[in-house]
């Protein structure tokens, strides 16, 4: 790592942050960049003393940086949004299936339960029964996955045809949605459709919470990713999100990680072992007012993850432009 503090009357930080992000910064610094060994900067403070920076006048400095951070922020604030929406959704699906908190405040006398439709909440038994997953809703019945839902089920993608493709490394450890995906000529790997929900089966990624619900796709598009994701989706009456949030509990997480097998650091879990989990199946009422609550805030996370990317795209191509001058931008105060 190497550090510099600026001048406060020559070079604003926040511009100075900007220029290294930039191409120009970036050859700057790599120039001196040694190939032989580690790769890396050699003689990293020699070398970032030479570099070089064309510097406007302070205050365009801070005009420039106003542009790029309002893009900047309106892309974080867009992430801190998706994530509590996520968060949300998340927190609904464990109230309602896995901590049975309506029926619970049904049982104890309440006549409603925040963010349940009166209607549904009305439908509900107000008492609890055993059962092999331990106290859950009166008349609700516990299957194995495998019962409800599909496990890695078949999609058709030729091989060496141009299609959209996920790779471990952009699979999402929060949230629902990758950042990023490309498309090659499908190889090996495992396919999916939208409403597909992706879980990563081996160490670390299993741990990690590499986990993605599909909702990125043209419709009746197929994508591939890595051999080492296990794709689920819900048999009806259970929505498709549904898989998602079941995946992305601690319970669910657990059972995997205790039934992964292997060397050590390639252990992974097959997807045969998650054909045993058990679920507590909802009623189709509750599981269909589920969906009706969390698939428009899963479309509110896509379209501010689609306008998060077209800000950056606008950012990385004024960014170098702002900086060399070739784009002016007036200063507060100018004439």
């Amino acid at each position: 790592m190497m550090k510099l503090r600026t001048h406060p009357e020559k070079l604003d930080p926040h511009f100075a942050f900007y220029y290294f992000r930039s191409p120009a910064g970036r050859h700057q610094l790599l120039r001196n960049a040694s190939q032989v060994g580690t790769p890396g900067i050699s003689q990293p403070l020699a070398s970032l003393r030479a570099c070089e920076i064309v510097l406007p006048p302070l205050r365009e400095q801070r005009a420039i940086v106003e542009v790029l951070q309002a893009l900047d922020e309106k892309i974080e604030q867009n992430r801190k949004t998706g994530q509590a929406l996520d968060e949300l959704v998340r927190a609904t699906f464990k109230a309602w299936f896995v901590d049975f908190e309506p029926v619970k405040a049904k049982a104890a006398g309440q006549t409603s339960f925040p963010g349940m439709p009166p209607a549904v909440f009305a439908a509900l038994p107000d008492c609890l029964t055993d059962s092999l997953n331990g106290p859950v809703p009166q008349g609700v019945v516990v299957r194995t996955l495998a019962e409800v839902f599909d496990i890695n089920p078949p999609r058709r993608l030729s091989k060496g045809q141009d299609a959209p493709y996920l790779d471990m490394k952009n699979m999402p450890t929060n949230g629902h949605a990758p950042d990023a995906w490309e498309r090659r000529p499908h190889g090996s790997g495992m396919r999916f459709i939208n409403g597909d929900t992706l879980v990563a089966r081996i160490t670390p990624c299993l741990e990690n919470g590499k986990t993605a619900f599909v909702d990125f796709l043209k419709d009746d598009e197929v994508a591939w990713g890595s051999t080492e994701y296990i794709v689920l989706r819900p048999k009806p009456p259970l929505p498709q999100v549904y898989a998602y949030c079941l995946a992305r509990t601690s319970e669910f997480r657990d059972f995997a990680i205790q039934n992964m097998t292997g060397t050590s650091g390639r252990q992974r879990v097959a997807a045969s072992a998650l054909e045993h989990y058990h679920v507590a199946v909802p009623d189709a009422v509750t599981a269909a007012a589920f969906g009706d609550i969390a698939l428009p805030l899963f479309e509110c996370i896509r379209a501010g993850k689609a306008e998060s990317s077209k800000l950056a795209a606008l950012r990385d191509y004024l960014l170098p432009r702002l900086l060399s001058g070739a784009v002016r931008v007036a200063s507060k105060g100018a004439s």
